[in-house]
């Protein structure tokens, strides 16, 4: 399954649609007696009550007791100099604040009286997984549910307010599962823009016997040249063009190995020094998958000279059942975004083991509960996750359930980590109205931003910068120059800005941030797919990026710190926060240069000049970037730019494209060790 080249007109209508019927809500992260339908479906087609006898599974949590105090002893956790900063909560820590006995099996005999049938209780009390049909639900929750669609999909949701009654009602903090609307997986491939499709597919065996170097390149930009670009049997119009050369060859594809990335993250001498994830264990999350995901994996190991796959290094875990070939075929299929998790996790952590958890569907609840899977079952120390959705779609009632899953995770000493989206502000046009991804916007998560790397520094040297990309045709296929040149504005990059709903942690406070509410990201790593990795996906190679990549390569590092400390170093963004200003993160920020794309069109009517800027309209408030002529073959040429990311803005300091940076080799890990 391969994505669409534009998901601009998507986005504005998702945005504006929801601006305009007033549906941004003000911040409020709290318990919610009656659960509130999630805004999705106020734009979605509503297909009337679903079918009484679906299945549907939910998670109902209860009320902590002492829940001050837990936040308090959450937030402690991550406050240095607190006594017991980084001293994880156990089982008895836990227990403090557990629903007691009595009130599981009070919501248990309301949920029962209703045909619901409860298949397992949460560890410490805190929750109970359902089953039953929606006609069950209806009763149990005094609601409807009703069917969806939205952008091709068909989902469930409650289209009424939800809410148990009785003695058990306040006892239940949050549900989950009333809503089967999807995550969206963070993955983009390097496209060819006229044609939607990947720009290589290089067989493996092909790849094997012929090395990399014939296929793929790392050194992706050349020196300024003058283009000139002319209509095939006709005089005019000619496109004279000066400007950067983005791979220069047509026959290679900017695509980096993981040892190119290594050494561009400082850790080449780290890895083969044996500082590698040795002991360590990176859980990957992902939705509806084939067991094939390994097979490439496999063969990514071996064309990339990593170590071998076996079943000591590598297992899949199904926490809620296995994906119906129903579901792989006809609904959704994640094959691609588990292949590039697992792959570039090993990548850039080869000796850790990595664990794949496969969810039966993309639904909200599936992930949630795979995530507490993990930690009750202890599957590892950090959780890398390359999904999300923009917060606006959700409403603050959605969000408590899964914000309490990541609550328990953090207060366990487990880093989760969430890719922040490949929209920029998902067509809002300003960074603070909930073009924002959940769960990355959690104050118990770690959001991970969009790079580029390999820029030309005018410096000196090579530079990263913050992800985002606009282009412009020059010219079409079979050497037809555009008059006037055919702008497509944003085309993708990393996500970021102000949460709608979740209010600025502690950790966040007095670091000079903008706004009063969470901030993300938190840090970035590599994600541009024009500066991307390589990545085996059915066999073939392709070039690959979106914050999918960023995520699991962060998290790979996180574990070396991991390593390097000899103990659980939990989440990641209150730490990073508090490093040494310079030297353990690099500060990501704008690069301007000289020789951005600018030129002239001659026809019948004389000459236009054309700016780098109106190339590459509209730029909002970025007015430092680089961009390159691409020619894609086949007479096909664009103006492509790199640093140019919506209304988000890297600047100097933490900004919302990039966070604090990106980790730079050894030092972040010493010093993010240092900090256990």
């Amino acid at each position: 399954m391969l994505p669409r080249p534009s998901l601009r007109k998507y986005r504005s209508s998702l945005a504006w649609t929801l601006a305009a019927a007033g549906l941004l809500l003000s911040p409020a992260l709290r318990a919610q007696k009656e659960i509130a339908p999630p805004k999705i479906v106020e734009l979605s087609k509503d297909f009337g009550l679903a079918s009484p006898q679906q299945e549907m599974t939910l998670t109902v949590h209860l009320n902590p007791h002492n829940a001050d105090a837990y936040d308090q002893a959450v937030d402690a956790l991550y406050t240095p100099g607190s006594p017991s900063y980084h001293h994880w909560l156990t089982t008895s820590d836990f227990a403090k604040y557990a629903p007691s006995a009595g009130e599981v099996a009070t919501v248990k005999k309301e949920l029962e009286a209703h045909g619901l049938a409860v298949i397992s209780t949460g560890a410490d009390n805190d929750s109970l997984r359902v089953r039953g049909t929606v006609s069950g639900v209806e009763s149990a929750f005094h609601t409807q549910i009703h069917t969806y669609q939205r952008a091709g999909k068909t989902f469930y949701a409650n289209a009424t307010p939800a809410q148990l009654a009785g003695e058990a009602a306040s006892l239940v903090h949050s549900v989950s599962g009333l809503s089967s609307f999807g995550m969206k997986p963070m993955l983009k491939y390097q496209l060819n823009p006229k044609t939607g499709k990947p720009r290589a597919k290089i067989a493996v065996a092909k790849a094997t016997s012929g090395g990399l170097s014939a296929f793929f390149t790392d050194d992706c930009f050349q020196s300024a040249a003058p283009v000139t670009l002319t209509t095939d049997g006709a005089a005019l119009p000619v496109g004279q063009y000066f400007g950067n050369i983005y791979v220069q060859n047509p026959a290679l594809v900017c695509g980096w190995t993981p040892q190119q990335v290594r050494a561009h993250y400082g850790l080449g001498s780290v890895i083969s020094g044996g500082l590698d994830g040795t002991g360590e264990t990176i859980v990957i999350l992902d939705g509806p998958s084939d067991p094939t995901v390994q097979a490439d994996l496999v063969s990514f190991s071996q064309v990339t000279g990593l170590p071998p796959i076996t079943s000591s290094n590598f297992k899949i875990v199904y926490p809620d059942g296995v994906p119906s070939q129903l579901e792989l075929t006809e609904v959704t299929n994640w094959d691609d975004e588990a292949d590039l998790d697992i792959q570039w996790a090993h990548a850039m952590a080869p000796g850790a083991k990595i664990i794949l958890m496969i969810t039966p569907t993309e639904d909200w609840t599936e992930f949630e509960y795979a995530i507490q899977y993990a930690t009750k079952h202890k599957l590892g120390n950090v959780i890398s996750n390359s999904y999300g959705y923009p917060e606006l779609a959700w409403g603050a009632f959605t969000l408590q359930g899964f914000d309490a899953v990541l609550k328990k995770a953090a207060a366990s000493g487990i880093a989760v980590n969430f890719s922040s989206g490949d929209g920029g502000d998902e067509g809002t046009g300003a960074p603070n109205v909930g073009g924002d991804s959940y769960p990355a916007s959690s104050s118990y998560a770690t959001s991970i931003g969009g790079t580029s790397i390999g820029l030309p520094n005018p410096s000196g040297g090579t530079k990263e910068v913050g992800w985002g990309n606009n282009l412009s045709f020059l010219s079409y296929a079979s050497n037809f120059v555009l008059d006037p040149p055919e702008g497509l504005g944003f085309y993708g990059g990393s996500g970021g800005g102000e949460s709608i709903f979740i209010p600025r942690p502690s950790w966040q406070k007095g670091h000079g941030l903008p706004g009063t509410n969470r901030q993300q990201p938190d840090i970035s790593a590599v994600a541009d797919p024009y500066t991307g990795a390589i990545f085996v996906f059915d066999g073939y190679l392709y070039s690959i990026g979106g914050t999918s990549l960023a995520s699991p390569v962060f998290s790979a590092i996180w574990t070396l710190a991991d390593q390097k400390a000899g103990a659980a170093l939990g989440q990641a963004a209150p730490l990073i926060i508090n490093l040494p200003a310079g030297g353990p993160v690099k500060d990501i920020t704008p690069l301007s240069s000289p020789t951005n794309v600018a030129g002239v069109v001659f026809d019948s009517s004389g000459a236009t000049y054309y700016s780098s800027d109106s190339l590459l309209a509209p730029l909002f408030t970025t007015t430092a970037y680089y961009s390159a002529v691409w020619n894609v073959g086949g007479g096909e040429d664009l103006d492509v730019s790199f640093g140019t990311d919506s209304s988000l803005t890297i600047t100097k300091g933490w900004d919302n494209v990039t966070g604090w940076g990106a980790p730079n080799g050894a030092t972040f890990i010493n010093d993010a060790a240092a900090a256990k």
